[in-house]
């Protein structure tokens, strides 16, 4: 890739080759955090919102995300809503989605993603005190604003869109339609930034000089690792996500940050923790839901490895591609032809 951050980003002929590192034992059972309370909830989002634009190490890093977020994500596709661009929208649902219910339950934990990755600031700033923790929270700062650089480069070529209810009975989802034109699916960030701040805490707490015990790191990890999960399955039960905006976001974690970032192993046991709830899912559905996400993952990572010269947003493009022809979405695949 371009650029070489303190979040793990690599260039493209690196990634892919990640030694497995495993997720927090027991993470699976702990999605219930969100009914006991919110992951971090003891950590106010407030403190992370008035320090971080207020503080001489994280201002710069907090207007670049800031700017980053607008320019590769509200802007982007706000302009192809009114028809200022004329950027190509892919239907990206897959046929297995129709067996999750439409679960309206949660939205709050769908809606809590950015306040998720605020408590994390929080709790750095908490544990770590302001000195040390602020160089951190400006690199956590970059790594959150990489994801939406790397989504905005696959959104500016092609947007992606699914089949989600006309559902506004409640304010939470008066606001996502009002706000969410529905165009940016695939890669899924709320996928990514739930699951790349694991990844990346994991990352940061493997370093041998922060105040803080085995223990604690670890209670924390499985923290943060419970409520990315949830946050991942709300996407596909609020339907906003298909499954397959799951898989792009776990290959977008692998292909473009450094080996051991985010693995393959990552993605399977994160994929696991999906539906390990009731939700009115039968066995077998559960099972060939997982089963179809990993296959996706499977194949952009090999699609990757394949070519690895040619970047690591060159499967997504063939990916879209594919998808548009197989679905009879014939003039997208038209205008995808030369990607």
């Amino acid at each position: 890739m371009e650029t070489n951050m303190k979040g793990g980003r690599t260039d493209a002929n690196s990634a892919g080759s990640a030694a497995p590192a495993a997720c927090p034992d027991g993470a699976a059972v702990l999605l219930p955090v969100y009914e006991g309370g919110v992951p971090l909830g003891r950590y106010s989002a407030a403190r992370a919102v008035f320090t971080l634009p207020f503080r001489k190490a994280t201002l710069p890093a907090a207007a670049s995300f800031v700017k980053t977020v607008f320019l590769n994500f509200l802007v982007l596709q706000q302009k192809r809503r009114f028809g200022l661009s004329a950027i190509p929208v892919l239907s990206i649902d897959h046929p297995l989605d129709g067996k999750i219910p439409f679960t309206p339950s949660k939205v709050r934990i769908y809606m809590d993603f950015v306040s998720f990755f605020l408590r994390i600031h929080a709790m750095l700033l908490a544990r770590l005190g302001g000195r040390r923790a602020e160089p951190l929270c400006a690199s956590y700062l970059a790594f959150l604003g990489s994801l939406y650089e790397d989504g905005g480069s696959i959104y500016s070529r092609c947007m992606t869109t699914t089949d989600r209810p006309h559902y506004k009975r409640s304010p939470k989802f008066l606001t996502i339609h009002l706000f969410d034109p529905h165009l940016l699916c695939a890669p899924s960030l709320h996928v990514a930034i739930a699951a790349g701040s694991f990844a990346f805490v994991r990352k940061l707490f493997a370093a041998d000089d922060l105040p803080l015990s085995a223990e604690e790191k670890a209670a924390l990890l499985s923290e943060i690792y419970s409520g990315a999960a949830a946050i991942t399955e709300s996407v596909l039960f609020v339907k906003q996500h298909s499954i397959n905006c799951v898989a792009g976001a776990f290959y977008m974690l692998t292909a473009a940050h450094e080996p051991g970032f985010f693995t393959a192993a990552d993605a399977a046991a994160f994929t696991d923790a999906l539906f390990s709830r009731g939700d009115g899912l039968a066995e077998p559905d559960k099972s060939a839901l997982r089963a179809s996400m990993l296959d996706s993952y499977g194949r952009l990572c090999a699609a990757f490895e394949a070519s690895p010269e040619a970047g690591w947003r060159a499967p997504f493009f063939q990916w879209f591609k594919e998808y548009a022809a197989e679905t009879g979405q014939l003039e997208i695949a038209a205008e995808l032809a030369d990607f």
